[in-house]
């Protein structure tokens, strides 16, 4: 049982992080390199496509971290879900103002502070992925040197 919930969890981790990556690596500099009105009438679906799925699966690893360390009795995998979450507030405090004015209806594409936003989304976009990927690499340790 409790390696399924690890390779569960292991899963549930490469989807959090491949999605962050693909965001910041490749969604990102497309959008970049697009018209400004392609960019940003890209960005809407793409932030509400990608918040749902991305909030589903950090919740998800909580309970089955939870429960492999219940079952293990080590506790770095519910620390380390644990430290995924770290992603909501920042996101809700830091990412959302820019996501919302770029997203907001009759915001002028052209205005300087769209410029900005734009332009800065990469950079506040990639703390979240690189807490997925360390919260990933720590999960694959365990997994793979048995400390489970």
């Amino acid at each position: 049982m409790t390696d399924i919930l690890i390779v569960a969890n292991l899963t549930l981790m490469a989807m959090v992080f491949g999605y962050g990556m693909a965001s910041s690596a490749v969604s990102y500099p497309a959008m970049m390199a697009s018209a400004r009105a392609t960019a940003v009438d890209y960005f809407k679906p793409f932030f509400h496509k990608s918040a749902h799925l991305q909030l589903g699966l950090s919740l998800a690893v909580v309970p089955v971290s939870l429960a492999i360390s219940y079952l293990t009795g080590n506790w770095w995998w519910l620390i380390g879900s644990l430290i995924l979450q770290i992603s909501g507030p920042y996101t809700i405090f830091v990412l959302m103002p820019v996501n919302n004015r770029i997203m907001a209806d009759g915001a002028d594409i052209h205005s300087d502070q769209m410029t900005k936003d734009l332009g800065s989304w990469g950079r506040l976009h990639l703390p979240r992925t690189l807490i997925a990927g360390a919260v990933f690499v720590l999960f694959a340790y365990l997994a793979v040197t048995g400390t489970n």
